[in-house]
């Protein structure tokens, strides 16, 4: 099963990825960069990594492009091949286009979704990135 991490501040926004994605995926929720970097971590050293982290940019203490750029460093300091490091969906309230190029080239990040967003473009992003089958049957 997919392994997922949701960071986000906003509880009832860790509450509605948990719910469209429980079907699909074993999920952690946290609401701050350093509790996503201490999951991170904990993933990494059991050999467990995530597949796909929903990482929200506005964050209490360190941001998540910070968070994006040290779960990055993570990465390379266990020597993980490109093939097994996680898929970041960056979520954002705004519309933020330099943010969301940051995310792309500094922090290689998989995708870029403004939110509000509803559990049809949860599924059918975990579909572009071939993560789940097409959700087109999916109510």
């Amino acid at each position: 099963m997919l392994k997922v991490l949701i960071v986000d501040d906003e509880q009832v926004n860790r509450e509605f990825l948990l719910h469209v994605l429980k079907a699909h995926a074993q999920c952690v929720a946290v609401g701050t960069g350093e509790a996503a970097l201490n999951e991170h971590r904990r993933a990494l050293l059991a050999e467990a990594p995530f597949a796909v982290v929903f990482l929200d940019i506005m964050l209490p203490g360190i941001d998540g492009l910070k968070t994006l750029e040290l779960l990055r460093a993570a990465e390379e300091d266990f020597t993980l091949p490109e093939s097994a490091r996680a898929l970041v969906i960056v979520t954002t309230v705004l519309d933020d286009h330099q943010s969301a190029a940051r995310a792309f080239m500094q922090g290689n990040a998989a995708s870029f979704m403004t939110k509000p967003f509803q559990a049809r473009q949860i599924r059918e992003e975990l579909a572009k990135l071939g993560l789940i089958p097409c959700p087109c049957e999916a109510p």
